[in-house]
């Protein structure tokens, strides 16, 4: 078939031109009928359009032929939600997920259509998974916002239901992680502070702030750690108080005559590894994640996963590679 007037069509939808787009996807399908590229693009149209019966028509013909493209049942399911028709528009979500079990967009979507149905438990559910699939991916903007959706539903107390509603930034979202630390729950700042760091590994306020807890929970050695890497965090900005306030913090769980209860440890001491580590391959990979050893592991593990039976420094500059190619 000429595909002439499909690349037209394209042309015409860039640039917004999407009546006369429409005219050239509907000469496509006319000359093929099973051209599924062609009934997803009209699909496009239609819906910018605000033709959204037009636009589901178009998206199901497109399914009929090929029943395996995520693009098709996501397009659908907006279209659905702008509709009203909430559950199919999950049901199509839903489709996603089993064809692509990474669709970070999906997961996102869910958590706006359960939200919109008020089963407020599954949208948390799904805006958190689609925070960690957004943070795999290295799309901190869309992990924020996520993360902050789903603190924002969770459950509150009367005097937070007093406050404001209004969606939660990451200063406030620290803050919320200290003054759970301040009401003696220490696992719930913990978990709220791990969520800030993985989001901005070079945000030397988190670090701090985890390190005062999990000193607090007797875990010197990560409370060490987490104040040392915020000194040098602090140092990078040309903060010389704050730097020299978490070097006297690290000074003072040194000295011998500090005592600490044994308090339950939320956190094992880092794997010693079966194989040989360079040093110089272990510091430019936790360079590369703001000095987080959780994050590094967890990069080494998933590549291990993935790839079995490689050295132990492949791995390592394997994940080194990932991420400097990522950055580019």
């Amino acid at each position: 078939m000429d595909q002439s007037f499909y690349q037209q069509g394209i042309a015409e939808a860039d640039a917004h031109d999407y009546q006369r787009a429409i005219q050239s996807f509907d000469q496509v399908i006319a000359a093929q009928a099973d051209f599924t590229e062609a009934y997803y693009q009209r699909g496009l149209a239609r819906f910018k359009l605000n033709d959204l019966t037009g636009a589901i028509a178009d998206y199901t013909a497109a399914i009929r032929l090929d029943a395996n493209h995520t693009r098709f049942y996501f397009a659908r399911s907006l279209t659905y939600l702008n509709q009203g028709d909430l559950q199919a528009a999950i049901a199509d979500a839903e489709q996603v997920i089993r064809l692509d079990a990474n669709h970070a967009g999906a997961y996102n979507l869910l958590g706006n259509l359960w939200q919109r149905k008020d089963q407020i438990g599954k949208a948390i559910v799904h805006y958190k998974k689609a925070a960690e699939l957004y943070l795999s991916q290295k799309d901190t903007v869309n992990c924020r916002r996520c993360m902050a959706i789903a603190q924002q539903l969770k459950p509150k107390s009367p005097d937070q239901l007093a406050q404001s509603v209004a969606p939660i930034e990451m200063g406030e979202f620290l803050q919320q992680a200290i003054t759970k630390a301040q009401r003696g729950d220490l696992g719930g700042a913990i978990e709220d502070l791990d969520w800030a760091i993985q989001i901005d590994p070079q945000d030397a306020n988190a670090y701090a702030a985890r390190g005062r807890v999990l000193e607090k929970m007797g875990n010197t050695y990560y409370a060490s750690e987490n104040y040392q890497l915020a000194a040098r965090l602090f140092a990078q900005r040309g903060d010389a108080v704050m730097q020299q306030s978490m070097l006297n913090a690290v000074q003072q769980i040194k000295r011998p005559e500090r005592h600490y209860a044994p308090a339950p440890v939320s956190r094992p001491k880092p794997p010693v590894s079966s194989g040989r580590i360079s040093p110089q391959v272990q510091d430019k990979l936790r360079q590369l994640v703001g000095y987080d050893r959780r994050i590094a592991s967890d990069l080494v593990e998933q590549l291990k996963l993935k790839n079995p039976g490689m050295s132990e420094d492949w791995y390592w500059e394997k994940a080194i590679y990932d991420l400097e190619r990522d950055r580019r």
